[in-house]
């Protein structure tokens, strides 16, 4: 989606993002290395605006790729953990008609 993040509490950050991969919409895998505050004074200043984000990740490149079937996979295998309800069902058929890295991420754009 984007470099950005709407959640600044560090539990949050070390949890879930710190040190974790994440593949874009080409395939490339890069990893979360920190977090940078925002340089826009309006930024710091209205901080506390909802929907105005926080903190902006610093990702490595790790020069590492899935491919799109890998890709796809993996994401079933995670849905698949969650259980058999009808959502999970629908959401991995989803899964399985998509035909790029958007679609895999985001879900089908209509």
């Amino acid at each position: 989606m984007d470099a950005f993040i709407y959640n600044n509490a560090e539990a949050y950050f070390q949890e879930y993002l710190n040190e974790h991969f994440f593949c874009d919409s080409n395939g490339k895998i890069f990893k979360i290395i920190g977090k940078k505050q925002p340089k826009s004074i309006f930024r710091k200043v209205f901080f506390f605006l909802p929907n105005s984000y926080k903190i902006e990740l610093v990702f490595e490149a790790t020069n590492e790729y899935l491919t799109l079937n890998d890709l796809r996979d993996f994401m079933i295998e995670r849905v698949k953990t969650l259980g058999y309800g009808n959502f999970e069902v629908k959401w991995i058929l989803e899964l399985r008609k998509a035909n790029s890295y958007q679609e895999l991420i985001l879900g089908k754009q209509n």
